[in-house]
């Protein structure tokens, strides 16, 4: 953790390590709701901002946390499942803009299976994991990875699973995200250099 201390921005610690890192690539975790305003801006503004500018060096995560609104509870679980049938991506924008573009009705089954229809998820596909149990154990892993990293809003951003940004602003990110680049640099850098050891000559 010393090693990352001198990083800009603003941010916090909460592991001592990080978890599972790649060198020369960053893994963005986002926590959001999809009622919250915020979350939206994010996922629509500064989210694709910083994909154009990181292209491979940043992996980003979407974990659905309804923890603003407990009514998004519903859609955090059909995005869940949509994400488990490999339509994530698309599930997640879909959420956002029928929600806060065209006021539809995200909070019941009848809803987000008009949402699923429109990404080609076909509703009956949807509808019976939603009458059942679907969803809800991916929401409640995400529960306990939330209160791992004291989490108490949304959007909430962890850089490489132990790194939390305080401030969700695009020129704290960059400047976090910048710096933890340079750190890997330099610490590929210096674990790549050959190691050598003076021997005694021999008498």
């Amino acid at each position: 953790m010393d090693q990352y201390l001198s990083v800009p921005g603003q941010y916090a610690f909460v592991r001592r390590t990080p978890e599972g890192t790649q060198p020369n690539r960053i893994t963005m975790t986002v926590f959001e709701d999809f009622m919250c305003p915020s979350c939206y801006a994010a996922s629509r503004d500064l989210f694709p901002a910083l994909k154009k500018k990181y292209a491979d060096q940043l992996e980003v995560q979407y974990l659905a946390f309804p923890f603003i609104h407990p009514e998004s509870r519903l859609a955090a679980r059909a995005y869940a499942i949509a994400q488990d049938l490999g339509f994530g991506e698309a599930m997640q924008k879909a959420l956002f803009q029928a929600h806060f573009e065209q006021q539809a009705d995200v909070e019941s089954k009848e809803g987000l299976a008009k949402v699923a229809d429109g990404i080609g998820l076909a509703p009956e596909v949807l509808l019976p994991q939603l009458e059942g149990d679907g969803g809800n154990a991916a929401l409640e892993r995400i529960q306990e990875q939330a209160e791992s990293y004291q989490i108490d809003g949304t959007p909430t951003i962890i850089l490489d699973g132990w790194i939390k940004v305080t401030e969700i602003a695009q020129d704290n990110l960059t400047k976090v995200i910048d710096g933890m680049l340079e750190k890997k640099k330099l610490l590929a850098s210096r674990d790549s250099q050959p190691t050598s050891k003076a021997r005694k000559a021999a008498p």
